[in-house]
């Protein structure tokens, strides 16, 4: 089995890079994938410890870029997470981000609540703070009793849904993975709330900005998603990749790497899509680390 989308306690998931290696040998996956949001932090000491371990680790990042409707994720696999272009991005993305949490401390503050920065870096281990850390502190104080509650009544509603993230267009994603000689990949594409039609021409853009490949395999996915993302794959020649955006137990508990929500994701094309990736000319480099 593979993983190509997973989160670690760089970012908002709750296993340090290494822990997560561990999870995936202990299921004996042949591939692993850290794509943590924003971030390319964990990636060297994950590197670093599967060298000597029977795995392929992926580099990996996961980035939102800026649309009008639904959500994008872009996922860059197999990058070079020394790339001096993609760690300022990255640097200005998490300044933006830090920006953006005093502002809703701010909000929150003002409503009531009492929660602090210290509360968020406890709970974060002081690295990349994100909204699923202001939940875990709205749950240890019994704000809320489940965590879609903070997203609900607060994330999605004004004063705090006006606050936005740094975020990049499309183009600008790509193209900067592709410079550092990753492959990107449109993560999760029934977030973009698409009518076929729409995703077919939205894919084409993509494509004209240098996207490689789709995650047709999503935990978030029906099996019917999966089918006919792998016929648009097929039909403009993109890598198929397979992710179950694993976090942990407790921020996604109905989510098992490598296998998604009671199975949905195990395919027995896993060892077709792990080969297509290993011979794409853009990860040709891999081998150099």
């Amino acid at each position: 089995m593979i993983d190509l989308h997973s989160h670690t306690t760089a970012s908002d998931g709750e296993k340090t890079p290494e822990e997560l290696i561990d999870l995936a040998l202990s299921k004996k996956l042949s591939a692993i994938a850290i794509t943590d949001h924003d971030t390319i932090s964990g990636l060297k000491s994950a590197f670093e410890y599967s060298k000597d371990k029977n795995i392929i680790f992926v580099p990996g990042v996961e980035l939102e870029a800026d649309v009008d409707k639904g959500q994008m994720h872009i996922l860059g696999l197999f990058i070079d997470f020394e790339n001096k272009e993609l760690n300022n991005m990255l640097d200005k993305i998490k300044q933006g981000r830090i920006n953006r949490n005093n502002l809703f401390l701010q909000e929150f503050n003002k409503m009531g609540f009492e929660i602090t920065l210290e509360d968020l870096q406890k709970v974060s281990g002081g690295k990349i703070i994100g909204k699923p850390h202001f939940a875990k502190v709205f749950l240890q104080k019994n704000y809320i009793h489940t965590k879609s509650e903070i997203f609900d009544n607060y994330f999605n509603k004004p004063p705090l849904s006006l606050i936005k993230k740094t975020r990049y267009t499309p183009e600008v994603i790509i193209k900067l993975i592709k410079k550092s000689n990753g492959i990107a990949v449109l993560a999760h594409p029934q977030s973009l709330k698409l009518e076929d039609n729409e995703l077919e021409e939205k894919i084409k853009e993509l494509i004209s900005f240098g996207l490689d490949g789709l995650e047709c395999y999503h935990s978030n996915q029906t099996r019917e998603q999966m089918q006919k993302y792998k016929a648009l794959a097929k039909k403009f020649n993109l890598l198929v990749t397979k992710g179950s955006d694993y976090h942990g137990p407790i921020t996604k508990p109905d989510v098992e790497l490598a296998v998604g929500k009671n199975g949905n994701i195990v395919s027995d094309d896993e060892d077709e899509i792990l080969k297509k990736l290993l011979n794409y000319k853009n990860i040709s480099y891999v081998n150099d680390f």
